[in-house]
């Protein structure tokens, strides 16, 4: 394993991981993790896609895990994407595929619909936020709306309940007991953020590349019909798995190896595809 630092527009470093290094490989996986996580919980990820011939690659998010920034927080939605577009330009682009959990969904969906890279083999989506189990009330997105205008650095409570990630007792225990974990979310972040969600909804249409996208059925934090809507959006590009017995992290989940066999299986069409 090799990390490096990437400067990013704002003269915040972000930590980026380089999980292999391989002379030949099938293609690179980019992986870009959560809210309030970081990317050492997909190490067991990058290992099986590793030992199925891909290079592998990651970073921590801004305000996350090992970079720079107030934790929980972005200056904006085109922040977070400028972010992302700079990593990749360290990274090698053969038969690329990006893969983003929760709000790296989000962030990874928006970079797809607004940016349109061409040069990427596809992406993978997991649990994507474009909307909320428990949607906010009037007040409290009034009150948003009013603290973005007054004090957008504002962090509080982001409210998730770990034990919504996964059946898996383990994956709790591992959770609270990480230290590079936090529950801080600003109100910049979530403004940008909820509000992306609904407009990617809006604009599924515009997909330029092929996706798997997948939810689990009994996630409790982002809606699994979002990614339904999605996916009836665009049926010539979108590919939908919803795991039954699963929550909100599938690659952590009891299910965790059924859910990577379906992952592979695709990734393997695409790179057979010639697309």
């Amino acid at each position: 394993m090799h990390s490096y630092k990437v400067q990013t527009k704002d003269h915040i470093t972000l930590r980026v991981q380089k999980w292999n290094d391989t002379k030949i490989s099938k293609g690179t996986l980019f992986i870009i993790h959560g809210l309030g996580e970081h990317q050492g919980r997909y190490s067991h990820l990058a290992k099986f896609y590793i030992d199925n011939g891909f290079q592998v690659y990651s970073y921590d998010q801004r305000g996350h895990g090992k970079s720079e920034g107030k934790r929980g927080h972005s200056p904006s939605l085109d922040h977070s994407l400028d972010d992302l577009e700079r990593v990749l330009k360290t990274i090698p682009h053969h038969s690329l595929f990006l893969y983003g959990h929760s709000f790296g969904g989000s962030v990874l969906l928006n970079f797809l619909l607004r940016k349109q890279p061409k040069f990427l083999k596809g992406a993978i989506v997991s649990a994507a936020w474009m909307k909320l189990i428990k949607k906010p009330s009037i007040i409290d997105l009034g009150l948003s709306k009013l603290m973005n205008g007054i004090y957008p650095g504002l962090t509080q409570n982001n409210k998730i309940d770990p034990n919504d990630f996964s059946y898996d007792p383990k994956v709790f225990t591992n959770y609270k007991e990480d230290l590079l974990n936090h529950n801080q979310i600003s109100v910049r972040l979530f403004s940008e953020f909820y509000s992306a969600g609904k407009w990617t909804l809006e604009n599924a249409s515009k997909l330029c590349i092929n996706i798997f996208m997948f939810h689990g059925e009994e996630d409790a934090i982002i809606c699994k019909s979002g990614s339904e809507y999605f996916a009836q959006s665009n049926k010539d590009k979108v590919t939908l798995k919803v795991f039954s017995n699963t929550k909100h992290e599938p690659h952590n989940d009891l299910s965790k190896e059924t859910v990577f066999a379906h992952t592979l299986n695709w990734l393997e069409e695409m790179l057979n595809s010639g697309d």
